[in-house]
């Protein structure tokens, strides 16, 4: 069965003046227990992406189309209270910077049991505390720092009492955005570590939005490339960014660039390659191929023609009229 089933889905955000489409027809699919990453470059809409599956979007931003189904329950349409239902049991968010998403005000335990009491309001408060401290010690957190303040933790603590609290309710998907954002490495290998452990003896199902290409190779089974407000790639991990003994083999150039501007330990040590340029204005229509000003492969048919997206090996496919080495 399918935990996420996200389908011809657009986001729009309204500006003064006109709208801004962030998201653009966008599918996706998250099977039970699977873990897929959502990469690319800051503003080609991974967040609204992330933020429209439990319908956490801001005041200004509207779902234009398309359809979500979380654990086969229609996510479109329904009132707050109804999509409140749905937060923590089905889907659970894992916001950037912990800091700012817990309350400076409240101790931690606190804000994992208001969770729980929300949505289990029939559990013996004494009952629900003890699977507080049960949560922050899957997590790694003692028993003695439940009664902390969110400022008494480092920011590696503070994201595994979110992953906590994210848990509360046991829900079958946890859409983490960006959760090794402005950690230590140290930090960053223990909070991915956790989530695999987590995956692993939770049979969670995980959507990891992040920047980090090494973070994402680690954690997730498949991915899918994001570039001006479509999916321009996506396939399994091994497959495009390569794992193991498997060479990478990524079919659009976009993804190429990502993979050439991400450090690598076994590349010989040089600076690493930058793209040039800019993503497209998504505020005014665009014709053709959205990465062809700043692709080095582009053709005049990329300029004038919307590439279509075009199967590379199964599971695997790319929009790119050249995707397969010459056009479709």
């Amino acid at each position: 069965m399918n935990v996420l089933n996200v389908h011809d889905l657009s986001v729009e955000y309204a500006m003064n003046p006109g709208v801004l489409r962030a998201v653009d027809h966008v599918s996706l699919v998250v099977e039970s227990g699977e873990a897929v990453g959502i990469v690319g470059e800051s503003g080609c809409g991974k967040t609204s992406l992330g933020l429209a599956i439990p319908l956490l979007l801001p005041a200004n931003a509207t779902i234009a189309s398309g359809s979500i189904e979380v654990s086969g329950e229609q996510v479109v349409g329904r009132s707050e209270v109804e999509v409140n239902l749905l937060r923590w049991t089905k889907v659970a968010f894992i916001f950037q910077g912990a800091m700012n998403a817990l309350n400076p005000l409240h101790r931690v335990d606190a804000q994992i049991l208001e969770a729980i009491s929300a949505h289990e309001p029939d559990v013996p408060k004494a009952v629900a505390y003890a699977k507080v401290v049960e949560l922050l010690n899957l997590v790694g957190i003692a028993t003695k720092r439940a009664r902390s303040y969110p400022h008494e933790f480092s920011g590696g603590m503070r994201q595994r009492v979110m992953i906590a609290m994210a848990l509360a309710c046991r829900p079958a998907l946890l859409i983490a955005d960006e959760p090794t954002t402005a950690l230590d490495v140290i930090s960053q290998a223990q909070i991915l570590n956790l989530l695999l452990e987590l995956r692993r003896t939770q049979d969670l199902s995980l959507v990891m939005i992040s920047h980090d290409l090494a973070a994402i190779k680690r954690v997730c089974d498949r991915i899918v490339v994001m570039y001006a407000g479509i999916v321009v790639e996506t396939g399994t991990t091994d497959e495009v960014l390569g794992r193991s003994s498997v060479v990478a083999s990524p079919a659009h150039p976009y993804t190429r660039a990502l993979i050439q501007a991400h450090p690598s330990l076994r590349r010989e040590r040089s600076l690493s390659e930058g793209l040039a340029g800019h993503p497209p204005d998504l505020s005014v229509a665009i014709q053709g191929c959205r990465f062809a000003d700043r692709c080095p492969d582009a053709q005049s048919l990329c300029r004038e023609v919307e590439p279509p997206t075009i199967t590379v090996s199964p599971g695997h496919s790319a929009t790119c009229h050249f995707a397969l080495g010459e056009a479709s």
